[in-house]
């Protein structure tokens, strides 16, 4: 294992500052910027510029921070136990974190911070669909792990919350139920006859 420079500690609790001002300030509810973090943070819009030069930069930060503060390992399921473990770790863990995850959601740079991923979550919702409904056809494997993907995200929690009060705790069985009676229904699908 390495050893981390002093140079390379300091600057990481730079940005740990730099992340909890930010946090500070959608917390607060107030516009996210550099000047408003810088103030939060205590660290010189300057320096914030030197490691953050834009501010999808500061929201991948932010993005990275939020799946920490979650405990998501960066490793998505690809099966229907996994998915439902996940769903009931993440959205009681947006709930905590509103703020960062509905800027996230909101914000132009957000959603290219979210994308930013999009191969690797089509590939892992297919897998699992793949894995639990073997016998669907390519079309139809597609359209299920559409939605298999769709039910696991925070706008489906954000969505809960805001239209039926749902807090996280109750949206991530309210999603566990939906993924279990998908994958059910996908099953009683017959076989395609040639592959469609």
């Amino acid at each position: 294992m390495a050893v981390e420079s002093w140079a390379q500690v300091r600057t990481q609790a730079l940005i740990d500052r730099v992340i909890e001002g930010a946090v500070a300030v959608l917390q607060d509810g107030r516009l996210l910027t550099f000047r408003e973090v810088a103030t939060e943070s205590g660290v010189p819009e300057r320096t914030i510029y030197r490691h953050f030069t834009s501010r999808t930069e500061l929201l991948t930060a932010l993005f990275e921070w939020s799946n920490r503060q979650m405990g998501f390992s960066g490793e998505r399921p690809t099966d229907l136990a996994g998915a439902t473990r996940l769903v009931r770790t993440a959205f009681p863990g947006f709930d905590r974190l509103a703020p960062v995850v509905r800027e996230l959601l909101a914000s132009p740079e957000g959603q290219e911070v979210r994308l930013a991923d999009k191969a690797e979550r089509q590939r892992t919702a297919l897998e699992l669909v793949r894995h639990e409904a073997p016998s669907l056809s390519h079309t139809n494997t597609r359209r299920v792990a559409a939605v298999v993907q769709m039910f696991m995200t925070a706008i489906t929690w954000q969505t809960l919350s805001d239209y039926w009060d749902i807090d996280g705790d109750e949206a991530a069985e309210t999603v566990a139920l939906a993924l279990t009676l998908l994958i059910r229904g996908a099953n009683t699908q017959p076989s395609p006859k040639n592959g469609a």
